[in-house]
């Protein structure tokens, strides 16, 4: 029987090796999280590699609480590095986790709109569609929303079919006034898709700008209360991810394949959306009402079209939002990618939600309720 005894000496070398080795890497870990914060808090460039580099934040940030309790056991003097960059990332808590809590407030006077937002994914009409139960449970789920305005994005109506005849069952409700981005393009056709409002009160005037597919602006001008509140709708070139695919590969060359198509789709998304966002950005820079944007934008707060926002308007997860208020429901899951934007100056945000037990899409809807100060 042989015992090896291993030499103090050796042990505190090889030890003081690989701390100095951990303190290399992670002066590299720290140089690439300042660029990324600065990316992310200025959002200077639209870049795909920008977009790739902010997308990695939340990795960051658990690799650098790791990295903590690795200093806190071998090197406790390196502790205050770990601490002072988790502090820096102190302005982007708001984007990751809401903390609402009641105002004390006085309620506000006056009149409050109260906003949905959803992705409806179609009705999933092109997946096989409904069960005819679920059909009747969505319709039923609308109407006990009462919202004064309804944004919907990949919206689904067919005059033809009593199912489908959202528009008719809607405006039977109390929606009488409707617009529409429809991305078939034919005027005579009997059925829509894209993006519609629909609204309890008179919408003015309206415009509408298809980028491509399902995509684009809708905007309303809604008479609310002696006021005119500009509503516009959006959904961003989409993802279009099959992470499902990605994460069923059980071979190297499957996930390699997987793998580069899903970097290629999330790179085309960074630079469509940068595109995208630059006109929405106009749209919101010449409206002379109170705005309000919802929609499906498809990208994280970790981003440049998020930061491009949130320069122009507030996000109202960040000002009533609780938890993570993630809004995808599939495959990653844990992303908050539908957003309200609201101009403070002019409106007043009373109430925030993500209705996250809502399982008619795959999507989450969010609801604000607003007023006019």
């Amino acid at each position: 029987m042989v015992i090896l005894i291993l030499d103090p000496h050796l042990m505190i070398y090889y030890m003081r090796f690989v701390t100095g080795m951990l303190w290399f890497l992670y002066k590299i870990v720290v140089l690439y999280t300042i660029i990324v914060f600065g990316l992310t808090y200025w959002t200077f460039t639209s870049h795909w590699i920008a977009g790739f580099m902010m997308l990695s934040l939340p990795l960051l940030l658990v690799i650098h609480f790791l990295f903590l309790g690795i200093w806190v056991v071998v090197a406790p003097k390196r502790v205050a590095t770990s601490i002072i960059v988790l502090a820096l990332a102190f302005p982007f808590l708001k984007r990751t986790v809401g903390f609402s809590k009641s105002s004390s407030d006085p309620a506000p006077e006056g009149p409050q709109m109260k906003v949905l937002n959803y992705n409806i994914g179609n009705f999933s009409i092109f997946k096989g569609g409904m069960e005819q139960d679920r059909k009747n449970e969505v319709k039923e789920w609308l109407v006990e929303q009462d919202a004064d305005v309804i944004c919907f994005q990949e919206f689904f109506h067919h005059k033809l079919v009593s199912d489908f005849d959202f528009i008719g069952l809607l405006s039977n409700t109390g929606y009488i006034h409707s617009v529409y981005a429809d991305i078939t393009g034919n005027k005579k056709s009997s059925y829509i898709r894209g993006l519609v409002i629909f609204s309890k009160y008179p919408i003015i005037q309206h415009r509408t700008k298809i980028f491509e597919e399902q995509n684009g602006i809708l905007q309303a001008d809604i008479l609310y209360e002696g006021d005119t509140i500009r509503t516009i709708n959006v959904h961003l070139y989409s993802m279009a991810l099959k992470l499902s695919r990605l994460a069923a590969q059980k071979q190297y060359d499957g996930v390699k394949r997987e793998g580069r198509t899903t970097a290629r789709q999330i790179k085309t998304g960074f630079v469509n959306r940068a595109k995208e966002v630059n006109e929405l950005a106009e749209w919101v820079g010449s409206s002379p009402y109170p705005t309000l944007v919802c929609g499906d934008f498809n990208e994280t707060p970790y981003s440049y079209v998020y930061g491009r926002m949130n320069r122009l308007l507030t996000n109202a997860f960040e000002e009533k939002g609780i938890g993570f208020g993630f809004t995808f429901n599939r495959l990653p899951y844990f992303i908050r990618i539908d957003h309200q934007f609201y101009d403070k100056s002019k409106l007043q945000l009373i109430d925030f939600k993500t209705l996250n037990k809502t399982p008619y899409s795959d999507h989450y809807p969010i609801v604000g309720t607003y007023t006019v100060k």
